[in-house]
């Protein structure tokens, strides 16, 4: 797994200029592309060159040669560019169902909760996934922070800044048992 924090301190952006430059081997051309200026293409080329310690391109009579440490980089990064992409464009399609995720009390699915899911539904897109919160050992601020589920409906209210928690219902509750209990 790739170490996030050293990701973070990353501009991925100019991994993707960099292809373009591989690419079309012209700053000019790459820029043309990417709709940026020369400029920016060439500042982006000299980050790199920082982050790399390595030219990257050499220029070559009229245009620019990619060194072997160019030539490694674009070797790693053209397959995973390539799924990046893919990945991207199978989350933009919209024929991809969403799944919207409730956690409540079984025993307290209300006609609230009824019609707010009946009103979810109305998007053909949208798949709904009910489970129990009584029966999960997570804390409803772990499952909304940590985005496992996109409502919950708990019994006590949330006490957390991150969180929107609002007074959905009020219920009554009656305690019923039998004359002949023999308690």
């Amino acid at each position: 797994m790739a170490n996030l924090y050293d990701l973070k301190k990353f501009d991925l952006n100019l991994l993707v200029i960099f292809e373009c430059i591989y690419q079309h081997l012209s700053i000019s051309k790459a820029a043309e592309t990417l709709y940026i200026t020369p400029s920016a293409v060439s500042q982006s080329l000299q980050r790199l060159r920082t982050q790399f310690n390595d030219p990257l391109f050499i220029r070559s009579g009229k245009g620019i040669t990619p060194t072997v440490t160019g030539i490694n980089l674009h070797y790693h990064l053209e397959n995973n560019l390539n799924s990046l992409e893919q990945t991207i464009n199978i989350m933009n399609q919209s024929s991809l169902k969403k799944k919207f995720i409730i956690y409540s009390p079984q025993l307290l699915i209300t006609q609230y909760v009824i019609k707010l899911v009946k009103y979810i539904r109305k998007d053909p897109q949208v798949e709904i996934e009910h489970h129990d919160i009584l029966t999960t050992d997570e804390l409803p601020e772990d499952l909304l922070a940590y985005r496992k589920a996109d409502i919950v409906v708990s019994m006590a209210p949330l006490n957390n800044r991150s969180i929107v928690c609002t007074h959905f219902n009020r219920l009554e509750c009656i305690l019923v048992c039998s004359e002949n209990h023999p308690r």
